[in-house]
């Protein structure tokens, strides 16, 4: 078994717990019975009197712990209002202080969701459940008074913290700020070290770079393929080789990262058993060294042309094209587990629920079947499914808990059929597909996806021609609250078969492409600035 410890430490070693003074709904009481004919908030800030001993204070004509009394929670006056006071902040829904969360930081992040905070509190054990309002967030224990946590997506506002396990629950009231954002044009090119074409991994660390891992210099040809990997740092806007590289070329591959700060990548040199190595092995990347250690198993299947995604409780689900069964794999065990799939999904999408679960769905060959992998369950359990086939489509999950999938074409592997220009929208709780009203402004598949910090989506270049690798400069920003589709700039160069991801500030940036049949990817990321609302 490896230790998540170090790599945590190790990602987190600049982090400092904030305590968060809420009480209840935040609001204060104020009492008038204090010395000297002090009332109100003034009172609050009383020191203890001369007959007050062992760290109590004066509050009014009593003396009184602020750390535990849940009328002078923290300071005078302030009524935790059917709350706990623990270590002086103000907690609901906690029968005592022996399991409670007391403290995020940092206190905010987007509403796009994939912001790393740090929870305190205490009695914290492994594999509880943590939540941002209704969103089941990834969570991490780290020892029984901190947690890492990574937000799920969430409507602009404040929202509670909670925490549960076994019948226990701790609530931490409107400490959360989800925030909106955007980004601006024009589009820039960073420059990087190889030619990445072919969809290579791509990942957001916990410290904000971007990895991008693997990818091919020629289009179509898995035998170039590359094995090196680049990374991105945003504060200095560079592009460097990491000092490691991966224990296998890799195409078309996925690079997840874990709550331990490490990233997992696999898949393999190609995207069937013809055409290039699928591969068995996978990798992880320490962020700290910049180096590639394999994992201590392999895979149970060989598999290229890869979806991953985590699920709420760190677990990697893991499908690839062709076949019925998934990798689970479990960062603590360090192991992969196969699990039965209830259909194929080729070329399909894969995201993570705001319940924790894991959605996927579509594949190649008109596939509308779409299936749920449950962790308390263990399996995957069937799903409404989409009104028309997709595959090579885009999938995200908005703030409000829906999905949104979009283009994509029936058959993509191989060629374009009739990209799709339509867009459906997935209600868990109803467990439906709907079609949208509103539709891309062109058919698209292979494309880009972004979900960004205004709760819109960006569909970016792709496949646009039936029939022909002819790819689009073209970018469409979808707005999934007003039901409307505008269009955003044009891309540096067409592009296709590429992924995109958005970064902690919002920026976005997208790699990969090269149209099949040409002689050359793109040799850069095309890169947007993000910016806060109202600049």
């Amino acid at each position: 078994m490896r230790s998540l410890r170090a790599g945590v430490v190790a990602a987190w070693s600049l982090v400092l717990a904030t305590q968060v003074g809420a009480c209840g709904s935040g609001s204060k009481s104020t009492y008038s019975a204090f010395d000297g004919g002090t009332t109100g908030a003034d009172a609050s800030m009383e020191s203890g009197g001369p007959n007050c001993t062992n760290g109590q204070r004066q509050c009014g004509v009593k003396c009184v712990d602020t750390t535990s009394d849940p009328l002078n929670c923290g300071s005078c006056g302030n009524a935790c209002e059917g709350g706990t006071c623990c270590s002086s902040i103000c907690v609901l829904d906690t029968a005592s202080c022996s399991f409670v969360v007391t403290g995020v930081n940092p206190a905010e992040g987007n509403q796009n969701g994939g912001d790393w905070i740090k929870i305190t509190g205490n009695g914290f054990l492994a594999g509880m459940t943590v939540m941002i309002g209704d969103g089941v967030a990834p969570a991490l224990v780290i020892d029984g008074s901190d947690a890492i946590v990574l937000t799920p997506p969430g409507k602009v506002g404040t929202d509670d913290i909670s925490i549960a396990q076994g019948g226990k629950k701790s609530v931490l009231a409107q400490v959360f700020q989800y925030n909106a954002g955007s980004v601006e044009l024009p589009w820039t090119e960073k420059p990087m070290k190889f030619v990445r074409g072919e969809d290579p991994g791509l990942a957001v660390l916990q410290d904000g770079r971007v990895l991008v891992a693997g990818g091919t210099t020629v289009p179509d040809h898995p035998e170039d393929a590359l094995a090196s990997v680049e990374l991105y740092t945003r504060s200095t806007d560079t592009v460097e080789l990491a000092p490691g590289s991966m224990s296998a070329p890799r195409i078309q591959n996925a690079a997840v990262t874990l709550l331990d700060g490490k990233v997992l990548v696999i898949g393999g040199a190609g995207w069937s058993a013809t055409d290039g190595t699928p591969a068995t092995s996978a990798d992880l990347f320490d962020p700290t060294s910049g180096t590639f250690a394999p994992t201590a198993h392999p895979l149970t299947a060989a598999r290229a042309g890869i979806r991953a995604m985590m699920a709420s409780d760190g677990r990697v689900v893991i499908t690839s094209g062709g076949l019925a069964t998934a990798d689970l794999y479990d960062p603590v065990a360090d192991t992969f587990t196969s699990i039965p799939l209830l259909t194929t999904h080729t070329w399909g999408f894969i995201v993570r629920l705001r319940d924790g679960r894991v959605l996927l769905g579509g594949g190649d060959g008109g596939v509308t079947a779409c299936e749920i992998f449950d962790p308390a369950q263990n399996k995957f359990i069937m799903a409404g499914p989409l009104n028309q086939g997709r595959s090579m489509l885009t999938a995200h999950t908005l703030p409000d808990g829906r999905v949104m999938v979009l283009g994509g074409s029936s058959i993509s592997a191989g060629g374009v059929h009739v990209p799709l220009d339509s867009i459906e929208l997935y209600d868990a709780a109803a467990d439906k597909w709907t079609v949208a009203t509103y539709k891309l402004s062109t058919g698209r598949t292979w494309h880009a996806g972004a979900l960004i910090r205004d709760g819109t989506v960006l569909a970016m270049g792709g496949y646009n021609v039936d029939g022909t690798c002819t790819p689009t400069t073209t970018v469409d920003q979808v707005d999934p609250v007003a039901g409307t589709v505008m269009p955003f700039g044009t891309l540096p160069h067409a592009n296709t078969e590429w992924t995109a991801v958005t970064l902690q500030d919002g920026s976005v940036l997208g790699v990969g492409g090269g149209a099949c049949g040409t002689p050359l990817a793109l040799p850069s990321l095309d890169f947007l600035t993000g910016k806060p609302t109202g600049q």
